[in-house]
């Protein structure tokens, strides 16, 4: 069923079986072993993975967060870090003491090389010395081991409570914001900003360990060369000011980056929304330019952020080199010491110790910078001013009061106004485009501000947006919105919404998926099956936007007396509307104006004021014709045989229905390995082998410096006592530029790989976002915006900055591990014995490891999508959301897909963990081998040897973090390499036709002649036709008006002319030209249409019109006047996301103003002015008469009255045209479906 949000979620306790626990195994991992097993059998699926521990869940974890941010909140200056801390800092500060004690163990090495060397050069040497030092290697490692993994687990948890804690925080306090963040600012804090801090503290104790490791290495190098240690300990004193002047610069490109990366989402978020808008005006390539500019500018900062990374990278990873430079050379230089052996591969081992933190803490500033930025930016979002519910007053009943209220967000927007209502009645509100209509009921919901005056409000609440907010769920969720179902309180509600007849129709009944935003419904049922809800929520006060416009005057005049009147009448109901005709009804009214209110009174009353604004309005005003009937949304049973209303609960069984039932995709899923070619995707858009091999050659170089510097080293120590003052000059130069070598190619080496890297990243989107733009608009029906989203955010930033961290760690972790076997095999032959049954472990371990891990990291990325989808759909229902109180049903939902998503997440870490203890063990072993053959070289010749061997050692002794780690980013790498197959996916997706053909005519309509021929469409394999064997011929410069009921295909027919579906059989000509010969860009370039929802994107008005600025002022500023948009007084001035600083009404003005502009000979116009207010509407119909009288025009109508003067009518019935002449002509044929609508609304 894909990403449909159901209200009423299963619990979380009843996914996945519980993990099979005892302490032993907790310690060991062994608890993993089934999950394993199963994994290594078949691909592991949702079902098969253990719950989370009750501590671990989002709702736990958001609970002791929500208590101590709380009393954070109450400080002068709260801190998110701080609440943070008090909630979940005793598990995480608890973990420090594991690694205290691995720390302190992993100062045995050091110990072991200086009494191994000590040993082999004392051939009186007891065996038993050798063997203390074998066995202590072996405990200590061990120890180390066990200690390590659990340090880590108990880390990973409290970073999975960090970020649970922190989505859920994110996602409350949206619902609770006083102004709304855009979709892609809240993506990215919940996807990448929650993420980072979640990642931050795996590595955060490394801000004690790293200076205390490096200080007791310090204090034993004194031991070892006394003052000359103060050469080391000042490269390092030398580092810090400049790694604090780098994460400064970090700091704030990274702010600069976080900025851009929000915009860029917010502006895929609105292209991913208005997508079929982008597809019907051509404007793709302005599109793709636009996301393209904003995606130039984060790579530009990314470029900038990157370049500083390298050199902070430069700085940490290439301190040892320097420190031992600066160590060795005050030595010998300084203090004219002689180098042994013993002394200098003792040093080293001490040094090795510093590689690590000083290898870490260029990460952890990394980290530490990102999440600073993070964390301030999750502050700020959770410090953001909170609505202010509206109180009851001293209201003792159900009731509203406005005394003196002014409303706005920013500034003033309608107002002043006092108005009292108590108990019950209807109140209407009515006005001109844009007067504050829907801003009043904003201002009494509690979302518009109450800048001035008082506003008090008693009873719950049920609203209809203007705008209905329908969820991807079935129609039945969407009317009982977390509810418990009641039969007969369900009928009654469809009924008053005139919705039986319309449910009947669909292939699963109520039980049919609705696609994100309601995209198979039409308007009108969008509207009622919100007004239903309202209805079944039974609520006391009822604040309906606008719920008349979108249906025929029939249906409008039924909803009114069943529902508004009839059901709702007890009830107090505030109802804004166009539709004049209902005022004498109404209790009061309220008529607004440019902002300010008119009138307030009862409907004699103001008709008969001086100077009346109500008059004003309603002598502008026309009925509906009374011959208006339903052409969209009420059919008899009688006339199309439907069943009762009784059977709604029937879902029919049949494979079509099913498919047609069930209308979003489930996602891809791949599973076993990730294949090689997306590997090649990945080197490809990076720019090919010959530039990552080159790449490779240097990390293999800065390796093969690092080891030739050793050697070199220990060379000089064993020569260091009978060289003269020459040969000393040359070896200190020696293996200073050897250093210092090994130093540059660090720097190039992260520096090529991340710009490489870049470059690839930077193809992959480029591809991804013209496919996904180029998608056939089925792909969109059926994908939930989220799963998009996702990959545009997420694997994007995985693409960006997370794969090329990746591969260069598993360059630098392959590098030493083959060095230092390498190393040791030279020193030690016989090591080579037991290196191939080790290596055979590893390589199996390794297999059956990453079987597992990578299916959860799939899960993971899969189960992500949902959570995405949620958010956006919430941050779209805010209003509706609030209004219905059902904040805590939309959290729990929320909480459960996070806690589906954390249990891969947590499984896949615990995997790692099960591994690495492993490896651990074997890298144990490992050293205790090496330490052993050193051992069993105890002869009285064994003093020349000591040498290689101390360095041998040295190099075994850092092999159990290198084979870990190698494993851990080989793996990590596998599982982020999903992330480029993901995108890979959608760069390859099929696209729609060509945009252009070189063998088309691009030759604009000249006459605008229509043939439907024979046409034949379904909207996917498996579904019924939605049209059959349509023939009509419409002529040129004819009005054609087109009625039928729901499911007729109406909407079918405007796909099929602008080929958003390809026809299945038939075929369509304009002017004589079969439309499928054309490019589509040929043939919609040629059709205007004006739809019935609006879409605006953020920018200017002029951009909304003209993005490509084809036109001059003059003839945009002629369209906006005929259009009647007298609230624009720039072509300049800003829309902000989605045209929310703009009315309904506005918007709708503002695209019929696009289609004014654009001029075409063909018009298709979906119920235009449905929103609009009826002097406007009136001056609207004249200015499209004058424009378009040489135009071939179709009108859909939902109200009979827009088409009555049509030249001809074509009246649709299950897909074909049943009908079609002049509406005079079809009012005489007997029995025929128009006259018969007719004959019904007369009856």
């Amino acid at each position: 069923m894909g990403e449909a949000q159901p209200l009423l979620a299963p619990s979380p306790l009843s996914d996945g079986p519980p993990a099979p626990r005892s302490c032993l195994s907790s310690m060991l991992f062994t608890w993993m072993n089934p999950l394993l097993e199963l994994g290594n059998e078949r691909p592991l699926e949702m079902d098969d993975l253990y719950q989370l521990a009750p501590a671990l869940r989002a709702d736990v974890a958001s609970a002791r967060f929500q208590a101590c941010w709380d009393i954070e909140r109450q400080r002068p200056h709260p801190s998110l870090a701080r609440a943070l801390a008090r909630a979940f800092g005793r598990r995480f500060v608890a973990a420090g003491v594991l690694r205290l004690i691995r720390d302190v163990l992993q100062f045995v090495g050091p110990f072991v090389i200086h009494r191994v060397i000590a040993y082999l050069c004392n051939p009186l040497a007891p065996e038993s010395d050798g063997l203390i030092c074998v066995a202590a290697i072996f405990i200590a490692g061990n120890l180390q081991a066990f200690c390590f993994r659990n340090y880590m687990y108990y880390v990973f948890e409290t970073g999975l409570l960090v970020r649970s804690a922190v989505v859920a925080a994110v996602y409350q306090k949206a619902l609770r914001l006083s102004s709304l963040r855009s979709s892609g600012e809240i993506t990215n804090l919940v996807a990448i900003d929650a993420t980072r801090l979640q990642d931050l503290l795996s590595d955060l104790h490394a801000i004690w360990y790293g200076p205390c490791l490096i200080a007791a290495a310090c204090t034993l190098l004194y031991y070892q060369v006394g003052p000359a240690c103060f050469g080391a300990l000042g490269v390092i004193l030398l580092a810090i000011p400049l790694s604090l002047l780098i994460s400064r610069r970090m700091r704030t490109l990274q702010k600069a980056l976080m900025a851009v990366k929000d915009d860029r989402i917010k502006v895929c978020y609105e292209v991913l929304t208005g997508i079929k808008v982008i597809k019907l005006q051509t404007w793709e390539h302005e599109f793709v330019k636009r996301v393209q500019s904003f995606r130039d500018d984060e790579l530009r900062k990314l470029k900038a952020y990157i370049l500083t990374r390298a050199s902070s990278n430069s700085i940490f990873n290439g301190a040892p080199a320097l420190i031992t430079v600066a160590l060795f050379a005050t030595y010998v230089v300084g203090y004219h010491e002689v180098l042994d052996v013993q002394t200098s591969i003792t040093c080293l081992a001490l040094l090795a110790i510093m590689r690590y933190p000083l290898f870490v803490l260029p990460s952890v500033v990394n980290a530490i910078v990102e999440a600073s930025v993070s964390l301030t930016r999750l502050e700020a979002c959770l410090l953001d001013a909170e609505r202010m519910p509206v109180g009851s007053g001293d209201l003792k009943h159900t009731g509203i009061s406005l005394q003196e209220a002014t409303f706005g967000w920013t500034a003033p927007a309608l107002g002043p106004l006092t108005l009292r209502i108590h108990d019950h009645g209807l109140v209407a509100v009515v006005g001109p485009v844009g007067s504050g209509k829907s801003t009043l009921l904003s201002g009494l919901l509690g979302d518009a501000h109450c800048l001035s005056g008082s506003v008090a409000l008693r009873g719950n609440i049920a609203y209809v947006a203007q705008q209905p907010f329908i969820q991807n769920a079935t129609v039945r969720d969407n009317i009982c919105f977390g509810l418990p179902y009641e039969f007969g309180r369900y009928m009654a509600a469809i009924r008053v919404a005139c919705l039986d007849d319309d449910l009947r129709a669909l292939p699963g009944h109520d039980l049919t998926e609705i696609g994100e935003k309601g995209i198979n419904l039409s308007g009108g049922q969008k509207t009622r099956v919100a007004l239903a809800r309202a209805v079944y929520q039974d609520a006391d006060v009822y604040l309906l936007d606008d719920v008349l416009a979108a249906v025929d005057a029939h249906v409008g005049a039924a909803i009114y007396e069943s529902c508004i009147r009839g059901t709702l009448g007890k009830k107090l109901v505030v109802l804004v509307t166009n539709a004049l005709q209902f005022l004498p009804t109404c209790d009061q009214i309220v008529v607004l104006h440019a902002g300010r209110v008119a009138q307030v009174g009862a409907y004699d009353a103001l008709l008969s004021a001086p100077a009346s604004a109500l008059q004003a309005l309603v002598s502008s005003y026309t009925p509906p014709s009374v011959q208006d009937a339903s052409t969209d949304d009420v059919i008899s049973d009688d006339e199309f045989g439907t069943t009762p209303g009784h059977q709604l609960q029937r879902v029919p069984s049949s494979d079509v229905a099913e498919k047609a039932r069930h209308l979003m995709v489930d996602e891809d899923r791949s599973t076993g390995d990730v294949a090689w070619r997306v590997y090649g995707v990945w080197v490809r858009a990076c720019g090919g082998v010959c530039i990552l091999s080159s790449i490779l050659c240097v990390f293999f170089l800065a390796q093969g410096t690092n080891v030739v510097a050793t050697f070199w080293l220990q060379t000089w120590a064993a020569n260091d006592a009978q060289s003269s003052t020459n040969d000393r000059r040359l070896y200190l130069y020696l293996f200073v530029g050897l250093n210092l070598g090994y130093v540059a190619l660090i720097f190039l080496r992260v520096l090529l790989l991340y710009i490489v890297g870049l470059r690839g990243s930077s193809a992959l989107f480029t591809s991804m976002l013209y496919q996904v733009l180029r998608a056939p608009m089925a792909f969109f029906d059926t994908t939930p915006l989220g799963r998009i989203v996702n990959r545009l955010s997420k694997d994007v930033y995985a693409a960006d900055e997370d794969i090329p961290a990746t591969v260069g760690n598993v360059l630098i972790t392959l590098c030493s591990v083959t060095a230092t076997l390498a190393t040791i095999v030279y020193v030690t032959p016989a090591f080579a014995l037991g290196l191939l049954p080790l290596g055979v472990g590893y390589i199996a371990s390794q297999r059956y490891f990453i079987k597992t891990s990578r299916e959860l990291q799939r899960l993971e990325s899969i189960s992500r999508s949902p959570l995405y989808a949620l958010m956006a759909e919430t941050l779209d229902g805010l209003p509706t959301i609030r209004a219905y109180g059902v904040q805590s049903t939309f959290v729990r939902r929320m909480t459960h897909l996070l806690d589906r998503n954390q249990r891969a997440y947590f499984l896949n870490f615990s995997a790692n963990c099960w591994l690495g203890l492993r490896l651990e063990f074997a890298g144990s072993m490992i050293a205790s081998i090496a330490t052993l053959c050193a051992v069993a070289a105890h002869s009285p010749t064994s003093t020349a040897f000591a040498g290689p061997a101390g360095v041998a050692l040295s190099y075994a002794f850092s092999v159990t973090p290198s084979l870990n780690m190698s494993v851990r980013y080989l793996s990590q790498l596998q599982t982020q390499m999903v992330s480029i197959e993901r995108l890979h996916a959608y760069a390859t997706m099929p696209t729609e036709p060509p945009l252009r053909l070189p063998s088309s005519s691009p030759t604009t309509s000249t006459r605008g002649e229509i043939v439907f021929e024979n046409v034949d469409l379904r909207y996917r394999a498996g579904l019924p036709r939605v049209l059959r064997q349509l023939s009509a011929r419409i002529r040129p410069k004819e009005k054609i008006g087109v009625v039928g009921r729901t499911g007729a295909g109406k909407s079918s027919l405007v796909v099929a002319l602008m080929r958003l579906v390809e026809l299945q059989g038939g075929a369509i000509y304009i002017d004589g030209v079969n439309t499928a010969s054309l490019g589509l860009h040929d043939l919609r370039s040629q059709i205007s249409i004006i739809p019935q929802d609006p879409v605006l994107f953020s920018g200017t008005v002029r951009f909304n019109l003209d993005p490509f600025q084809q036109y001059a002022d003059d003839a945009v500023w002629a369209a906006v006047k005929r259009a009647q948009l007298g609230s624009v007084t720039a072509l300049d001035a800003l829309v902000d996301e989605r045209g929310c600083n703009f009315s309904v009404g506005e918007r709708q003005l503002l695209c019929i103003a696009r289609a004014l502009l654009k001029q075409s000979r063909i018009i298709l116009m979906d119920e235009a002015t449905a929103s609009i207010d009826p002097s406007t509407d009136k001056s609207i119909q004249r200015a499209i008469r004058d424009v378009f009288v040489d135009c071939t025009c179709l009108t859909i109508a939902h109200r009979l009255n827009t088409i009555m003067d049509a030249d001809r009518i074509l009246v649709l019935d299950h897909g074909a045209a049943v009908e079609f002449d002049t509406p005079s002509a079809l009012l005489t044929i007997k029995h025929g479906i128009f006259a018969s609508l007719v004959a019904k609304a007369a009856r």
